[in-house]
């Protein structure tokens, strides 16, 4: 199991670049040919963290649960932002588009540490 943490761990860190990358040439007005892509990577984020999420069931099971939850606010506030707050404070929900993604890495590195640290207790 600890093979498929480390391997939902890096494929979590590695969409995170991504996503910040294209993120950024999003934000200067660059690269909108992107966004599907975006939205493809942002997916496979959401499902790496459910994935984790469904691992940690049996060790952390009330934050497995809010794993699932927040990948299904990345999911929905992802696909719904263009249309809030369009004109000049659109930026804000740009930022608040950032600090749920970064959350959602968080909270996969989190889920990602206690299987691990969960599964070092259990005994052999």
């Amino acid at each position: 199991m600890a093979r498929t943490v480390l391997s939902l761990r890096m494929l979590v860190r590695a969409c995170a670049l991504v996503l910040v990358v294209l993120g950024i040439l999003f934000w200067t007005g660059h690269a909108f040919a992107w966004i599907n892509v975006h939205m493809l990577v942002g997916l496979v984020l959401v499902i790496a963290l459910w994935a984790l999420a469904g691992l940690a069931l049996r060790v952390v099971p009330g934050l497995a649960a809010f794993g699932f939850v927040w990948g299904l606010v990345v999911l929905v506030f992802g696909m719904v932002q263009t249309s809030l707050l369009s004109g000049d404070a659109h930026w804000v929900i740009q930022v608040l588009h950032l600090l749920v993604g970064l959350s959602a890495v968080g909270l996969a590195e989190t889920l990602g540490r206690r299987i691990l640290a969960g599964a070092s207790l259990q005994p052999t």
